[in-house]
């Protein structure tokens, strides 16, 4: 060994008892171990949001040692409904079917609503009629339950509808209703009215004496117009009232 490798040597032998011993006078200091723990830290965190987060975590140095009563603002009562006991009232169901015996007629019936253009909505078949589910139903107190279908179409050709027209006034009319309880009618008004003055408020209307109203189209067709020029209206009242 060289005396330049043998000082060489001996310069890093000494610092390495420097170093240590640098190390061990810090550690009885407590200081250097909290030190290089939280640099660390500091290191491997993401910088802005641990600020932000310490931020959060931290007393403001002004709030430190503060003896002031904390906020006992009281909290509403949040009320706890109890799931089981809310009631979901059941769906209202279409009747079965309307027969009209007088002129050999029975018809399914189907619920419908209203169309884009604020018309009551009917069924394609014209072997099917419609019932207007947003208004009274039949076997209700009070308000009109209103039954309508197409008299024909080019599709399915004439319904039984055509012949809507030959009831008459005191023939009887039976609903079956959701479970097919027979609800009976008597037929107390047999119309032909032009469609541009139909009565729409009293024939939908929601209250008022309970009666049945079975509406179909009828006199002439005018295809420049889209439809019939009339409707036929049936209205009858239950048989018990």
């Amino acid at each position: 060994m060289t005396s330049r490798t043998r000082a060489l040597v001996a310069l890093v032998a000494s610092a390495a008892v420097l170093v240590a011993s640098g190390i061990a006078w810090a550690t009885s200091r407590g200081g250097v171990g909290t030190d290089i723990e939280r640099v660390t830290a500091s290191d491997v965190t993401s910088g802005e949001d641990d600020i932000d987060l310490a931020a959060q975590t931290a007393p403001a140095p002004s709030e430190a040692g503060n003896d002031s009563e904390p906020d006992t603002t009281d909290v509403p009562d949040v009320p706890v409904v109890d799931a089981t006991e809310i009631v979901i009232p059941d769906p209202v169901l279409p009747p079965q079917s309307l027969s009209m015996d007088s002129i050999g007629v029975t018809m399914p019936v189907l619920g419908t609503g209203v169309t884009d253009d604020g018309q009551m909505e009917l069924p394609d078949d014209p072997t099917v009629l419609g019932w207007y589910r947003y208004g009274s139903a039949p076997g209700d107190d009070q308000g009109s339950a209103v039954l309508a279908g197409h008299v024909d179409s080019i599709e399915f050709g004439v319904g039984p509808l055509n012949q809507l027209a030959n009831v008459a006034v005191d023939d009887v009319m039976t609903v079956a209703g959701p479970d097919g309880t027979p609800l009976d009618y008597r037929v107390t008004d047999v119309q032909r009215i032009p469609q541009a003055v139909l009565p729409t408020d009293d024939i939908f209307r929601e209250d008022g004496p309970h009666q049945l109203v079975v509406i179909t189209c009828g006199g002439r067709y005018l295809p420049d117009a889209g439809g019939y020029e009339d409707n036929i209206v049936v209205t009858a009242q239950p048989v018990d009232a």
